[in-house]
């Protein structure tokens, strides 16, 4: 069964998805902007907060991780929670809570309580990315899919090319006004989520029938569309069931994919920091990466869109993600690092939003929001082993080759994993389903 799905659909309808694509990303890219900034500051607070509170490079990885508990979790409860309020109402709630989080971990005095808000951190923002992968299956078909997603996930590397010098700066503010640099990074960066989840009510849709910027004739385009494409293409399952074989197949591909992301994360500016770069530099050296992802993401998935093989763009990316970690690791040099880094960022974050448009075509809607939240949250634990694996190994070693080599391993098993989800026939993923 071909992983590709009628073109004539997109092309009908071009006008229409973009429309709706140009009034609904923008929003949600804002939000995951912040939420993906109060979740990685860490890299930067760790700087000078790690000397402060006696934070061990393994007690950094664990507490780096440890977020990601709280996430696996509260995630299905919390994206079932969505599913029945809202996304509006739902989306602000986390928002404030994860908000006061992060005010509060400005005011830790030890490793114990760190741990605890990281892991409350997690908790809050849990139900944040899973709910709106399900929001935005509600406005488009999985065909046209993936450059709305492209543009959600644009929010990771342009929270590193925005977030990075000013991350950098907020720490030059050492002992102003009695305060350490990283609690007023904590502060200053968790401030937004709070007043901006406070308004969500007001600026978020909850979907196309309650978008009074949509006519009845486009209302009814968009149900017909996505009507269309769940008869087309037969879902893994029954309509109402969560396909287990191929949701847990799925879950350990993004399992690969996350132990990725949050090496970057939250490893990215202590590796480029060995090298002798200070902040005043630091800051605009760990821009570099994020801006080639950001770059690359909207044309890279545009072209999926149109080709509609996803197999094929899943297997290079994890690829050149791998690839990159081990030019970083072996390179020897600052340049041949940021050039590394720069090429994993590519391949991750370029595959993050083909994953979830492949992965919800061939999940029934009835089920998507169970199926969306376990896969997050499972494959997220990812980002809680692939930190702790590398502050334990850096911490044995004191080299940071180990780590990024464990990291693109990690990202030729996903290569090899999505080839074989996202085959041309269904075999025998889906027969235990």
């Amino acid at each position: 069964m071909s992983t590709s799905v009628p073109m004539p659909a997109v092309k009908s309808h071009a006008a229409l998805y973009r429309r709706v694509t140009l009034r609904v990303a923008p929003l949600v890219l804002l939000l995951y902007f912040i939420a993906f900034l109060d979740r990685v500051n860490i890299g930067f607070a760790s700087l000078t907060m790690n000397r402060d509170l006696g934070i061990s490079d393994t007690l950094y990885g664990l507490a780096a991780g440890i977020f990601f508990l709280g996430y696996l979790l509260f995630a299905v409860p919390s994206n079932s929670a969505l599913a029945r309020v809202g996304a509006p109402r739902w989306v602000s709630f986390l928002m404030v809570s994860w908000g006061i989080v992060g005010c509060c971990t400005a005011f830790v005095h030890g490793p114990k309580m760190y741990m605890v808000l990281r892991f409350l951190l997690g908790a809050a923002e849990s139900g944040f990315l899973p709910g709106i992968v399900f929001y935005l299956t509600r406005w488009l078909p999985g065909s046209a899919r993936a450059g709305i997603l492209a543009l959600l996930y644009l929010a990771i590397p342009l929270s590193s090319v925005v977030g990075s010098p000013i991350s950098a700066g907020i720490l030059r503010m050492n002992g102003a006004y009695g305060l350490a640099g990283w609690q007023w990074l904590f502060l200053l960066e968790a401030l937004p989520a709070i007043l901006l989840g406070l308004a969500v009510p007001w600026l978020l849709d909850a979907g196309p029938a309650t978008a009074t910027w949509l006519s009845e004739d486009e209302r009814v385009s968009l149900t017909s569309a996505m009507e269309a494409e769940a008869a087309a293409v037969p879902s893994s399952g029954s309509a109402d069931r969560v396909p287990v074989t191929l949701v847990v197949a799925l879950s350990c591909t993004y399992f690969m994919l996350m132990i990725g992301l949050y090496e970057l994360g939250f490893w990215t500016p202590r590796l480029i920091a060995s090298y002798g770069v200070g902040l005043r530099w630091l800051g605009w050296l760990n821009a570099v990466p994020y801006a080639v992802g950001a770059a690359v993401l909207l044309p890279w998935c545009r072209w999926s869109d149109r080709h509609g093989d996803r197999r094929l763009s899943l297997v290079v990316s994890f690829g050149c993600g791998a690839m990159g970690m081990i030019l970083a690791a072996l390179g020897g040099s600052l340049v041949l690092c940021v050039v590394g880094l720069s090429l994993a960022a590519f391949g991750v974050f370029v595959s993050m939003p083909v994953f979830w448009a492949a992965s919800s075509q061939r999940i029934a809607v009835a089920a998507a929001a169970l199926a969306i939240a376990i896969i997050n949250s499972v494959g997220n634990v990812g980002g809680f082993i692939g930190p702790y694996v590398t502050g334990w190994l850096l911490a044995r070693t004191h080299d940071y080759r180990a780590g990024l080599l464990a990291t693109a391993a990690a990202l030729i098993i996903g290569a090899f994993l999505a080839g074989a989800i996202f085959t041309r026939r269904r075999k025998v993923l889906e027969a235990g389903a």
